[in-house]
């Protein structure tokens, strides 16, 4: 069904704002149009007026597509050039089946989207298929998560955990190795090479890291580096780490 709106005032529209925390938004053609390739299903599929015509084949992909104004586009995007291309839809959150799951990527109180996002895209890229959130960390329908993450929140298995004590609690259950993640080594820092699964390795704030009283009780991983700086930024590090990890399994 294609409704062509004009109005931000238009019942649809302010429906949608109202309820827009039920739903992820996805923003520009080039996203949108990957997900629609997918053969994914979209609630909303918004696009603006002179476009309406190269998006009517995706029509039994989409609940409802929306051609409308700029003005009714703006008022939904958050984007501050805004796109001709909107895409809306509930993504599915599966748990992490732990009694499956080898390796789990922790993003423990990462508050930056643009991390955040990097890691996901990195662990489709390397064949991780769970992450989990926890703390403070950056919501998953967060827009600017969205757009750093692209189409991996499809591919990744991720669950949101009030705290990472939360998360530790049932990973003992089943007796799951934790590491670490630090730019300082100590007694138990481990290679990546000696990491036994299945595990957690957990990334820590941008800013101040892990705790000091969950560091000394799990074992580090610590890349190799120069002194030339203090540390790596979380995303980059989460990713060499899965990116070795993925080396290490095919050799």
């Amino acid at each position: 069904m294609i409704y062509r709106i004009s109005s931000r005032s238009n019942p649809r529209v302010k429906s949608l704002i109202a309820e827009k925390e039920e739903f992820f938004f996805f923003e520009g053609e080039k996203l949108v149009m990957d997900i629609l390739a997918r053969g994914i299903k979209l609630s909303k599929l918004v696009v603006r007026a002179e476009f309406e015509d190269q998006v009517k084949a995706y029509h039994h992909l989409c609940d409802e597509i929306w051609s409308v104004t700029d003005q009714v586009l703006s008022k939904l995007t958050t984007l501050k050039d805004t796109p001709d291309f909107l895409a809306v839809l509930r993504v599915g959150r599966n748990k992490i089946n732990f009694s499956k799951a080898d390796v789990v990527i922790v993003l423990d109180n990462i508050q930056d989207p643009a991390n955040a996002g990097t890691v996901f895209r990195c662990a489709a890229a390397f064949g991780i298929d769970y992450i989990a959130m926890t703390g403070a960390c950056v919501k998953p329908d967060n827009p600017k998560f969205l757009r750093a993450a692209q189409t991996s929140v499809f591919d990744i298995n991720f669950q949101v955990f009030p705290d990472i004590e939360a998360l530790l609690k049932k990973s003992e259950i089943h007796t799951f190795n934790v590491y670490l993640t630090s730019s300082h080594s100590g007694v138990d820092s481990v290679p990546i090479k000696k990491i036994q699964s299945p595990c957690l390795i957990v990334i820590g704030n941008e800013g101040s890291g892990l705790p000091e009283e969950l560091l000394g009780r799990y074992p580090t991983i610590r890349l190799s580096q120069t002194n030339r700086i203090d540390s790596l930024n979380a995303g980059v590090s989460a990713c060499i780490i899965m990116y070795e990890l993925r080396r290490l399994g095919s050799s």
